[in-house]
């Protein structure tokens, strides 16, 4: 990612410039926010509904969501191609609903194409993955950290994406998280077009390799018990620093949802499980809420998620979270393109 220039911080609050101007300091007028919002107004509501979001979310959209939609489409002017968006953040934090929440606004209040990509979509099928823990270490069964993504497909898709026209349809993989498997390609979802707008969400988008020395003290039990000798964590850091940085590069502009500590990662993760069985029943059943399942499978990722929330990856927009998940306060680092 390119260097940031000095960004400007927003008290708790706040969560846009005054009278919505963006980082090149032209304001989008608070009459062209409730226009554009008033297009949309069916559209936000069902959107609520559908993610389960308290009423008070509805004031996000023109105060965030749509004078950002409106920044993204200046920079896809300019770049005369799809603009590629990277949604960095933990586990819980939001991410999928912030990028369907910029995909309605795109789509209803400015007449512009976008598609989402989840990192979670690109993890290696189960099979690879045994083949991973076979080869390399039986922790690589378990689905999360870098290292089980398919990151060459997740290119490829963007460069499809990029080079698409007006027919063509760009095929897009789904993962079963109930399964823990890809489903087979005839229940992929496909996207016709070119999108003006690539969202790709993704809880460790940005994040660096570390210095090889920070691997060798354990974080936790798991690492202790079942990485002794550092292999584990040596070939997530490798794999951290060879591709992931490649797809990393592809970025045109990055947000990064900044969560509170740990614990919140954990009980906001907890209750995203909470709701996927609530709203799935029986059709999703990853038995993370039986005894020590969850805590086993958190700490697949605690290592790498401590880092970003004690050292951010540069991002763009930095949106900081309090402990009940709303916006405390937005930076913006407008990188130079």
């Amino acid at each position: 990612m390119a260097e940031h220039t000095a960004g400007r911080e927003h008290r708790p609050g706040t969560v846009i410039f005054p009278e919505a101007s963006w980082p090149d300091d032209t304001p989008l007028p608070t009459r062209s926010i409730t226009e554009a919002r008033q297009h949309a107004v069916l559209a936000l509501q069902r959107f609520l509904a559908a993610e389960q979001l308290p009423q008070g979310w509805m004031s996000v959209f023109p105060r965030l969501v749509i004078p950002m939609a409106a920044w993204l489409l200046t920079d896809r002017r300019r770049l005369g191609r799809p603009l590629v968006m990277a949604i960095g953040g933990s586990q819980g934090s939001g991410k999928t609903t912030l990028a369907r929440a910029l995909r309605l606004v795109l789509h209803h209040c400015f007449a512009v194409s976008s598609c989402v990509l989840s990192l979670d979509d690109f993890y290696l099928s189960r099979h690879s993955r045994r083949e991973l823990a076979d080869t390399v270490h039986p922790l690589l069964a378990t689905r999360g950290v870098p290292g089980t993504h398919d990151i060459e497909g997740l290119l490829e898709c963007v460069e499809r994406l990029h080079g698409a026209s007006h027919d063509t349809r760009t095929p897009l993989p789904l993962f079963d998280k109930s399964a823990d498997d890809r489903l087979p390609e005839s229940q992929w979802h496909s996207f016709q077009g070119r999108p003006g707008i690539i969202l790709l969400e993704g809880w460790c988008l940005g994040a660096q390799a570390v210095d090889e020395r920070e691997l060798d003290t354990p974080v936790n039990s798991l690492e202790a018990e079942q990485d002794p000798s550092g292999l584990w964590r040596h070939y997530v850091n490798e794999q951290l620093a060879g591709r992931y940085q490649d797809l990393f590069q592809r970025f045109d502009r990055s947000l990064f949802l900044q969560a509170p500590s740990w614990d919140a990662v954990q009980r906001w993760r907890l209750l995203q499980e909470a709701k996927l069985i609530r709203n799935r029943s029986d059709s999703y059943r990853a038995h993370l809420d039986e005894g020590d399942a969850f805590a086993t499978f958190m700490a697949h990722y605690e290592r790498t998620t401590r880092r970003l929330l004690e050292s951010p990856p540069a991002s763009d927009i930095h949106l900081a979270l309090d402990e009940q998940q709303r916006f405390k306060a937005l930076t913006f680092n407008p990188s130079k393109r």
